[in-house]
Parts: structure tokens; C-alpha cells; sequence
């Protein structure tokens, strides 16, 4: 669990940083993150990132790794730094239960992110993690963006708060 809190600390640290500046990574997963042999993580291949105020893509283009993208990716409504927000919650996910919240062919990904939600963390870990993970991952998949934390900052705090021990 710790490994798991030291790793989203310092990815949300990074989009908090690349956010301010107006910038959307748009891929954020497994494949995306080095972590060094000294724990420091490094977030990587910002190729389809997006600039705040460029029009360089066409809304109704679908970018991303369709397991980690969020709704508005799928609906081609435009998107915000919180895509990356709910990919964050999709990686705190498999980091947390060893398997991915949304599964099966590209379509099927697709309705799930759409439609479903996952079960929560506890219950797939069986009670092998904190309650607190649920409500915290649950927020960062929500469905509309509006639902989700406001940015990067807000769920490292919200992360922090858990690694902090009970006082939830």
C-alpha cells in the first residue's frame, strides 16, 4: 500500500505541475509510468498530449488506451485536465486489486466505462484494502467529469489523508 500511495503522490504531483500549465497528458497507464530504482516515478510519452488553449485535435477523435480513457474520450464531448483525473482512478484500481476496472474487446471497454462501475477495491481485495480506497477511486472514475475531484491536487490530498493512518 505504500508503494501504491508513493507512486499516485508523485504521479498527481507531475499532472498537478502539467495541468497548471495547461497541459492534458491524455494517457496516462502502467505502460506511461518509470518508476527508478531510487522510487522516483517518471511520467512519460506526453505524444497525444493536449494543450489547454490549441484546437490540434478533433473532438469526435477518440486518443487514448481505451481501458484507461475516461467517458468524454468515448462521447467525443470535449475534455478536460480530469480525463487524465479519471485515468488515475482507473491505475489506483489495478494497483490496488491486480486487475483492470474495465475489461474485454475495445466496444465492451467501452460500454462498461460508459455504463458500469467496477466493484469497488475492498470487495474484489476482499477486505485486503482500506474501505477509504472505495469512495476515493469511485470519485475519480465518476462518469461526468463534474463528479470527479477538480484536479490532480484534491486526490493527492485525499490520497495523502489515507496514507496519513485513521483519522479518516
Amino acid at each position: 500500500e505504500a508503494n501504491v500511495l508513493a507512486v499516485m503522490d508523485q504521479l498527481l504531483e507531475a499532472l498537478a505541475v502539467a495541468h497548471a500549465q495547461g497541459v492534458w497528458h491524455r494517457d496516462i497507464k502502467p505502460a506511461n509510468l518509470i518508476v527508478t530504482r531510487q522510487g522516483q516515478v517518471k511520467l512519460t510519452d506526453f505524444g497525444i498530449a493536449r494543450l489547454e488553449d490549441a484546437n490540434l485535435t478533433q473532438v469526435s477523435s477518440m486518443i487514448g488506451t481505451p481501458a484507461y480513457m475516461a467517458p468524454e474520450q468515448f462521447t467525443g464531448v470535449g475534455i478536460d485536465h480530469r480525463a487524465d483525473l479519471f485515468a488515475c482512478g482507473v491505475l489506483l484500481y489495478r494497483m490496488l486489486t491486480g486487475r483492470r476496472a474495465f475489461t474485454g474487446a475495445t466496444e465492451q471497454v467501452m460500454y462498461k466505462i460508459l455504463h458500469e462501475h467496477p466493484p469497488a477495491p475492498s470487495v474484489v481485495t476482499n477486505g485486503a484494502r482500506p474501505v477509504a480506497f472505495d469512495a476515493i477511486v469511485a470519485r475519480a472514475i465518476a462518469k461526468s467529469p463534474a463528479d470527479r475531484y477538480p484536479d490532480a491536487q484534491a486526490l493527492r490530498a485525499a490520497l495523502q489523508a489515507i496514507a496519513r493512518g485513521p483519522a479518516m
